[in-house]
């Protein structure tokens, strides 16, 4: 195998998930020959498979990582908006770079994503005050497309990544190191929203998910997060054990038929 192309699939994103497939399958093969006497031991047992947390590299941007990024993004407008539409919705950074202005409804303040891999990824997103903002700036202008591409006319711009790579080699000349892609925007927001209780198949439909199961990776609950579950769970506890109580209470009154206690008689002066 040449060099080059192993190094380029090394660094490809899901070149761990590809490596665990070839290795399930190479195992099943084995245990056939196995079967068949072919061969008298699997080899791929003393390989050790990538788990899928290993699989998954994500990076959820903190509050100062933020502002720190996007400080230096103002100097790559396409980048800036992208990634602020990215953490104020949640989408994909080629479901943003592809938007046109057709799929923008600004009266209604609902965003169309209209194409996509499957049918939860098109979907209808209400804006925040801040994705309003800059797609009303965007929308003026003759191009047919929010992001318009200055090399190819009449066509969308591409990938950000350059951009984003650029941005980041600035930012290690001033010793600012900046470990993050710009996919993780989107991490950002799922991990944020998750964090104030947004229910899953909410958060799933936000970000064109047809599977809980492929949400449940952003869920991060911190320390404060469990304290305030246990809190709430406890607090819940103690009211349904209350009202239990009081519902034990009226049943027993209404069968042994308790009544208030008779009112002392009022006492009469005779007159003499």
């Amino acid at each position: 195998m040449k060099r080059r192309p192993f190094q380029a699939f090394s660094k490809s994103k899901n070149h761990h998930r590809h490596l665990a497939c070839e290795k399930c399958g190479l195992s099943s093969f084995f245990q056939y020959a196995i079967r068949k006497h072919w061969t008298k031991k699997n080899p791929i047992d003393d390989v050790e498979i990538p788990s899928d947390a290993d699989a998954v590299r994500m990076h959820v941007l903190t509050h100062e990582e933020e502002q720190d990024y996007f400080k230096r993004a103002k100097m790559y407008p396409n980048l800036h908006d992208v990634g602020r539409l990215m953490v104020n919705q949640g989408m994909r950074p080629e479901e943003v770079t592809a938007l046109a202005k057709l799929d923008i409804d600004m009266d209604l303040t609902l965003i169309h994503i209209r194409k996509g891999k499957s049918t939860a990824s098109k979907r209808v997103l209400d804006m925040t005050t801040e994705s309003c903002a800059i797609l009303r700036r965007r929308m003026e202008g003759e191009s047919p497309w929010i992001f318009p591409s200055k090399r190819r006319h009449g066509k969308p711009i591409g990938r950000i990544n350059s951009a984003h790579d650029s941005l980041v080699a600035e930012a290690a000349k001033e010793g600012v190191t900046i470990g993050f892609v710009p996919y993780d925007l989107r991490h950002t927001f799922a991990t944020r929203v998750a964090q104030e209780n947004i229910d899953l198949p909410t958060l799933a439909a936000l970000l064109g998910h047809a599977s809980i199961r492929m949400v449940q990776k952003y869920v991060h609950p911190t320390a404060g997060h469990k304290k305030a579950a246990m809190a709430r769970y406890d607090q819940a506890i103690m009211t349904a054990e209350k009202k239990s109580r009081r519902e034990s209470l009226d049943i027993r009154n209404s069968t042994t038929g308790a009544q208030q206690p008779p009112k002392p008689a009022e006492s009469t002066t005779l007159d003499l």
